[in-house]
């Protein structure tokens, strides 16, 4: 089957040696922080962001889809990614960060975890703090975003940072209002902490929630934050020192890959059955690079817990909690994964499952548009055209 696809999660990867460039002193920062990490434990893979290189790969079918990292057309240069998208079938993109997912980490992990992933050098920061520089580094990413938020007539669309004030939603609703001036057309908020203090269900995030439905303004979840969710002594132990090297969360292992969804899950839960889809019926969300795995159990999860408590505001809503699923959440299988037995073990969840390939990181695989085709034509036309097209559009209005 031919057609024309959307991808809802792909990436610039603009590698240390040029961060200076186009994100400044944080940029300059941020580099050295890779370089400390490749020299703490080299990376020889494609996943390296300490290299030399300039986007000048020719934009082939075989360079697209097997080239990965930095290295690969329109990595840094976001101009060449409409020929990148033409050559891989696909109309339009969803583009994430790569660094300033890992600086938002490098600002909020705990001076254990810096040191486990990046070592106990910490000179590079030039006299800041490491939250002073990942406020910086967001703040010179979301300038960024807003100059590329929609390039080629809105096929690329460059996704914005909301990063969590603990104390107050109003940091984050201005900033939410300088990136829609901007153009941008999807946000990215943290998972691991309660926005504004309070559960992403209570009342004072409303306006939030209001603004992004009514500019048809997605918000997504996406690895790299989540992290702080968790203890990351949790996977302090000689067993998990096989390090897997990505650069949304570099120095990671098995068991942070296997836990990484529990906070979109928490976060995900506190919206459905804290009735905000109920109240923001338009609100679209998309949950990126976290595995699928879970969706299904959570959907039925819930529905059950408003069985049990038929008292809850949530047993009230007009709904059940899966079938606000289906409506507002979009999320994006592991190409990995097997999406086929998702759908046929949960057919009511069709619409919410979407293809991405990724680009330019290495965990989108070298074939996902093959792959992940091979899985899903066999349950029929509907259900292929839906995970690569249709269902996407909720996310690109």
């Amino acid at each position: 089957m031919k057609l024309l696809a959307h991808d809802v999660d792909a990436h610039e990867m603009i590698p240390s040696t040029r961060l200076g460039d186009y994100f400044g002193q944080a940029g300059r920062i941020m580099g050295a922080v890779f370089e400390a990490a490749d020299r703490l434990r080299p990376d020889p893979t494609d996943t390296n962001m300490h290299v030399e290189v300039d986007d000048t790969m020719e934009i082939t079918d075989e360079n697209v889809w097997k080239v990965k990292g930095p290295k690969a057309p329109s990595a840094i240069d976001l101009n060449r990614r409409v020929e990148v998208l033409d050559a891989m079938g696909i109309e339009k993109q969803l583009v994430f960060p790569t660094t300033a997912i890992a600086a938002m980490m490098v600002g909020g992990m705990t001076d254990f975890g810096f040191e486990q992933r990046f070592g106990n050098d910490t000179s590079m920061f030039e006299g800041i703090t490491r939250p002073e520089f990942a406020a910086m580094f967001v703040r010179a990413y979301n300038d960024w975003a807003i100059e590329n938020a929609t390039l080629h007539d809105g096929r690329i669309r460059v996704v914005g940072i909301i990063p969590t004030d603990a104390n107050d939603v109003n940091v984050m609703i201005d900033e939410v209002k300088r990136l829609i001036d901007g153009g941008v057309k999807a946000v990215y908020l943290q998972a691991d902490i309660p926005p504004g203090g309070v559960s992403p269900a209570h009342s004072s995030m409303d306006p939030l929630w209001r603004l992004l439905e009514e500019n048809d303004v997605a918000m997504t979840l996406h690895i790299g934050t989540e992290f702080f969710f968790l203890d990351p002594r949790w996977t302090f132990a000689e067993t998990f020192q096989d390090l897997f090297q990505s650069p949304e969360i570099p120095n990671t292992n098995i068991g942070m890959f296997a836990t990484c969804h529990m906070a979109i899950d928490n976060y995900l839960s506190a919206m459905v059955l804290g009735g905000v889809f109920e109240r923001f019926p338009r609100l679209r969300m998309g949950l990126f690079e976290v595995g699928a795995h879970w969706v299904g159990p959570a959907a039925r999860r819930m529905d059950m817990y408003c069985k049990v408590f038929p008292g809850a505001a949530a047993a009230k809503l007009p709904m059940k909690p899966s079938e606000y699923v289906a409506r507002n959440v979009r999320v994006s299988p592991f190409n990995f994964e097997p999406v086929d037995r998702y759908i046929q073990d949960d057919p009511e969840l069709a619409d919410v499952f979407c293809y991405s390939t990724d680009y330019p990181h290495v965990e989108g695989t070298k074939d996902s548009m093959n792959n992940m085709l091979a899985k899903v034509e066999p349950l029929g036309e509907e259900i292929t055209t839906k995970f690569f097209r249709t269902n996407a559009e909720w996310l690109l209005p």
